[in-house]
């Protein structure tokens, strides 16, 4: 590259004309534009090329496409930023929703537990499922002779309370036969065999978000049925799977206990209202705060108990005391109430009957008990299977149920003196006692005769 020298001297003492000093001047400036030119052009070198105009415009070009691409990735990210935040938001409701569902069930156990009603359980159950789930409905079915039968609903749905379905007809029916929880995702993968056979039949036409089977060991007790809801709950099958064990705990707890009031209340072997029952029956009548105007009893006793069982053995004689507890329970009419008053002996309270009803009753008895063809009843003293028995009343008869029950075992022990297979009523003007005496010492003398 030429070197360029450029010398320029000034003479201290000499003057410089005007004109000399604006052709120095000139001469600078071209000098100057030269060593810019090469400057730039070394500038060019060293970079390698020597930009023009269209380099410059590819470059400006190039930059904005990096500013848009770099802006459209800012704003991707700032709304990925916004998604997981709002994830996160979600995650947290769910959390929470969780939490109170985990801190809910010791209190769902609870409540339930306390239930001693079993109509009362469907409708705690409901409650909670409402509280936790927030279905825009629910249903509970309990199974009821083979059948599912609706007992009680929250929200609207077209099924009513009283629908029934068959095991395995329907969704609910499909649930209580799988004996699982039911989604709409389990639906959406069951074969086309049961969803035509099964699923297709009295599906909800609002749709529904979960089915709970309410299982007492291996046997389906009920089914809960809930809509659609808003609320996207975290193991929700799970949930709902201990709402329905400690629902079907409650069921069978409920059942145990009925079970065993009843075992305390019955007798054991005819399955009647026992001694003490049917005792505390006539007392609670009686006693009660508006009692009925006229309350009348029937005693009544096997004849020639004693010879069925010495002829055919205790088995035979338990037997036949079952029949006739059958018989009896199963021929009892509205406001009569039946038990086993002990050994041979049966009591049937009849409420608001008077003395002639209370009669009429007893007949229609002794002839049903007399006209039944109970087993070795060719066996007894005239063929047949015979009972007597003895009518009292209050308040006409007696004034307390002892004293009531004392003259209805008097007449009863008249009829036996009287011949058997007869009603007596008591005598209320006193004279039913002699009488009932004389029959008692009579019968003594036929008991001999046998």
């Amino acid at each position: 590259m030429a070197e360029v020298f450029i010398h320029v001297h000034f003479a201290a003492d000499a003057p410089v004309a005007s004109d000399e000093w604006e052709s120095m001047m000139i001469e600078l400036d071209a000098v100057s534009q030269v060593l810019l030119l090469l400057m730039f052009t070394a500038g060019g070198v060293v970079l390698g090329r020597i930009p023009g105009r269209a380099g410059l415009l590819g470059r400006v070009e190039r930059a904005e496409k990096n500013a848009a691409a770099a802006e459209k990735l800012s704003v991707e990210h700032q709304r990925s930023s916004e998604n997981m935040w709002e994830r996160c938001r979600e995650s947290d409701e769910q959390i929470r929703t969780l939490q109170l569902s985990v801190v809910q069930i010791p209190e769902i156990a609870q409540r339930l537990s306390g239930v001693r009603d079993l109509r009362e359980i469907p409708e705690h159950a409901l409650d909670l499922c409402q509280e936790i789930f927030e279905p825009s409905y629910s249903m509970f079915y309990r199974v009821n002779k083979g059948q599912l039968v609706a007992v009680s609903r929250r929200g609207s749905c077209e099924f009513n309370v009283g629908h029934q379905l068959e095991p395995g007809e329907g969704l609910v029916g499909w649930t209580a036969v799988k004996q699982l929880p039911i989604t709409p995702e389990d639906c959406e993968h069951e074969n086309a065999v049961v969803k035509q056979r099964n699923l297709d039949r009295c599906m909800p036409s609002r749709g529904f978000s979960l089915t709970l089977p309410i299982v007492a060991g291996e046997r389906t007790v009920g089914v809960i049925l809930m809509g659609p809801s808003p609320r996207t709950m975290p193991h929700a099958r799970e949930i709902g799977r201990t709402i329905a064990m400690i629902t079907a705990v409650a069921i069978t707890s409920t059942l145990v206990l009925k079970k065993e009031q009843l075992m305390a209340k019955t007798d054991g072997l005819t399955g009647l209202l026992n001694k003490t029952s049917i005792y505390q029956r006539l007392v609670d009548l009686i006693s009660a705060e508006t009692p009925p105007s006229k309350v009348s009893i029937f005693l009544l006793d096997i004849d020639h108990f004693k010879n069925y069982n010495d002829t055919n053995g205790h088995l035979p004689g338990d037997e036949l005391l079952q029949g006739l507890g059958r018989l009896l329970s199963e021929n009892s009419r509205q406001n009569e109430h039946i038990g086993r008053y002990g050994g041979e002996e049966f009591l049937l309270v009849l409420e608001d009957a008077t003395k002639d009803e209370a009669l009429a009753a007893a007949e229609r008895i002794r002839e049903m008990v007399e006209t039944t063809a109970f087993a070795h009843r060719e066996l007894q003293p005239g063929g047949a299977v015979t009972i007597s028995g003895g009518v009292a009343t209050w308040p006409l008869d007696a004034g307390d149920v002892d004293s009531l029950i004392r003259s209805a075992d008097e007449a009863l022990y008249a009829a036996k003196g009287a011949g058997r297979n007869r009603v007596v009523v008591c005598d209320s003007s006193g004279s039913g006692s002699e009488v009932a005496a004389e029959a008692f010492a009579l019968d003594g003398e036929l008991e001999k005769i046998e």
